[in-house]
């Protein structure tokens, strides 16, 4: 009776594998990614701990000396900003615009590039109200990190975009 329950989970699990479905979880790094050292952050700064987190997420293990690492994440740049896009008859702003900006490349330990220098770009618009100074603030900072988080997740997704042709080509 517990047969036939058993049968088709493992048939349906073969006709998964078969034509090469992937939990949205896995990895698809380049290979060369499976351990790797971040350049260019420092260990304790928040957009070296978004990386090193998306990249164990996917199952490549983040190393501190670059010796042993197979793969180099080089942040060639991370720069926020904010812009004024509104201001009352008064002067005062009304609107701003958070933009948070990386450039990175990534390298396999024989310097041959995995993924060439790329720039990733987030944006949001946030309103300001004079009234609510003490909100606005924490609000903002909240937006500042789900910006470095975005980024962040675009660069993996070209990241992984650069596993998926590796593993395609032949």
């Amino acid at each position: 009776m517990h047969s036939l329950p058993h049968g088709l989970l493992i048939l349906l699990l073969l006709s998964l594998a078969g034509c090469g479905f992937q939990p949205r979880g896995s990895s698809g790094l380049p290979q060369d990614m499976a351990v790797t050292y971040i350049q260019g952050a420092k260990p304790w700064s928040s957009i070296y701990e978004e990386f090193r987190d998306a990249l164990e997420d996917r199952g490549a293990v983040v190393t501190g000396t670059r010796d042993e690492a197979t793969a180099v994440l080089r942040i060639l740049e991370n720069a926020s900003r904010r812009d004024v896009l509104t201001v009352d008859i008064g002067g005062k702003v009304q609107e701003l615009q958070y933009v948070q900006m990386i450039r990175f490349q990534v390298t396999a330990r024989d310097q041959q590039v995995l993924v060439p220098e790329q720039t990733v770009t987030a944006r949001r618009d946030f309103v300001f109200n004079k009234t609510e100074i003490l909100a606005k603030e924490r609000e903002s900072q909240f937006v500042r990190q789900a910006l470095q988080r975005d980024v962040v997740n675009l660069a993996m997704l070209r990241i992984m975009a650069a596993g998926r042709a590796e593993q395609v080509s032949p």
